[in-house]
């Protein structure tokens, strides 16, 4: 009996001392990535001209038609889905640009947009795109909002409003 017992109780501490390698310390931290995500609020009904709507975001702003180039379009989301009342957005997510979902570069970002094109096919045409609503921060809607990026940091609360019966001040060369 006192062998069984002994024998149990050493194979209790074998298990014991195999499986715990750090007790019950806590898992390293993981760093969080550098990013955005808001949500687009619908507020009237969708133009049946719209053919496809996406989340763009410029680096600088577009104050003259040659702003309007891929290298100051930093990002395209996927195509936002016709008729939605509202749209949760995140770089996390896949999108046309940047190929991949993954860290968004931390830095200013100058032009936060939801634009529509009345185009079947994705097209980088300036004269092809409408702005249907912009990012601006703490309410004042006299300028398009800069979103900051921070370093290992999600910047949170990017929300647009879109109303297509009140459009926003078009960028030039539209």
């Amino acid at each position: 009996m006192i062998k069984n017992f002994l024998a149990i109780l050493i194979l209790i501490f074998l298990l014991l001392n195999n499986s715990c390698d750090h007790g019950i310390s806590p898992l390293p931290e993981q760093p969080e990535i550098s990013g955005f995500e808001g949500t687009i609020f619908f507020v009237s009904p969708w133009p049946d001209s719209i053919r496809r709507t996406h989340l763009v975001i410029f680096k600088n702003p577009l104050l003259q038609p040659s702003d309007f180039v891929i290298t100051n379009l930093k990002f395209i989301s996927n195509e936002i889905p016709f008729g939605v009342q509202s749209f949760h957005f995140s770089s996390l997510d896949s999108a046309i640009i940047p190929p991949s979902p993954g860290p968004f570069e931390p830095g200013e970002y100058a032009y936060v947009a939801v634009a529509h094109q009345t185009t079947e096919q994705l097209s980088l045409a300036r004269k092809d795109w409408f702005v249907s609503g912009v990012y601006y921060t703490n309410n004042d809607t006299t300028k398009p909002g800069v979103l900051v990026i921070q370093e290992n940091k999600i910047t949170r609360n990017v929300n647009i409003r879109v109303d297509f019966n009140n459009l926003p001040t078009q960028p030039p060369g539209g």
